[in-house]
Parts: C-alpha cells; sequence; structure tokens
C-alpha cells in the first residue's frame, strides 16, 4: 500500500510533468490573411445626416407630449379625490356602500389614465409611419418624446399600484 505523501508527490509531479513544453517554435503573431483583408477593406461610409422634423410635425409631437402632460395632472387630480374613498373601503364590508364607493373612486382613477395611454399609441403609430417614409428627424424626435410619455405612464400606473394594499 503506497502512502498518502508519495501519492500526492505523484500528482504533484505528474502536473508539472504536463506543464513541459519541448516546442521551439510558436505561432506567429503576424496577420493572418483574412486580417489583411479586412484591414484593406474601405471604412463604412458616414451616415447621412439627421434632418430636422418640419416645423409642423413639431408642432404636432408637442401639442401631443402637453396633451399627455395635462391628461396627468387630470389624473392626479382623479386619484386625489379617490384616495380617501379606497382607503375607507379598506376595512368595509364587500358590496357595502363604502366599498362600492372605493371601487367606483379607483376605477375612476384607472380611467383618467387613457388619454396617456392614448398618446403613447399615437406617438408609437406617427414613430412608425415617420421611419417607414425615411424620416429619420422625426423618427427620432417621436421616439423622444415617447419616451417622455412613457415616464408619466409609468408614473402614473405606480401612483395607481399604490393606492391598494399590497
Amino acid at each position: 500500500m503506497t502512502s498518502p505523501r508519495f501519492a500526492v508527490a505523484l500528482l504533484i509531479l505528474s502536473a508539472v510533468a504536463g506543464c513541459a513544453d519541448g516546442r521551439t517554435s510558436y505561432p506567429s503573431l503576424a496577420p493572418r490573411p483574412i486580417e489583411r483583408e479586412v484591414m484593406r477593406a474601405e471604412a463604412a461610409p458616414a451616415a447621412a445626416p439627421v434632418e430636422a422634423p418640419a416645423p409642423a410635425a413639431s408642432a404636432e409631437i408637442a401639442q401631443i407630449v402637453a396633451g399627455a402632460q395635462a391628461a396627468d395632472t387630470a389624473f392626479k387630480a382623479a386619484l386625489d379625490k379617490a384616495r380617501p374613498l379606497v382607503e375607507a373601503a379598506r376595512g368595509a364590508a364587500e358590496g357595502s356602500e363604502a366599498w362600492v364607493a372605493g371601487q367606483q373612486a379607483y376605477s375612476d382613477a384607472e380611467a383618467a389614465r387613457a388619454p396617456v395611454g392614448a398618446a403613447l399609441a399615437e406617438l408609437d403609430r406617427r414613430r412608425q409611419a415617420a421611419t417607414e417614409a425615411a424620416k429619420g428627424g422625426e423618427a427620432a424626435a417621436l421616439a423622444e418624446a415617447a419616451l417622455q410619455v412613457q415616464a408619466i405612464d409609468e408614473a402614473e400606473r405606480a401612483q395607481l399600484a399604490g393606492l391598494i394594499p399590497g
């Protein structure tokens, strides 16, 4: 039977022996043929400058965003109106007058979010049409406006979710 020290020494020697390399030449670091071809290739053409959207389109985009912001103000008013009714309904029995009033108030606040969703849909529809018509500047302006309105939508969704206890 072999001793544990002998077994460990044998493992170490076999590991060290595996590290020995008898090669005398190593691969070249020179570029390979395919790499030389890539280095000779022409640079990609510069992207065409993105034109600014037409003033009428810019005005329409601004109007959609302003409409979403006004709708957000109306949503916040509906939420403030709904909050005490929803809180009063928390302990009320299902079907009671307080419970029904809380449900209706919550539904009213939720319905007040609809114009922001409609604004998002309109911006997305217009962005897709601008992209298909190769109107890069208008598509970029619409995408930026959609990000603004999406932030409003997400904030409203969070506020509405905060109204209902977890």
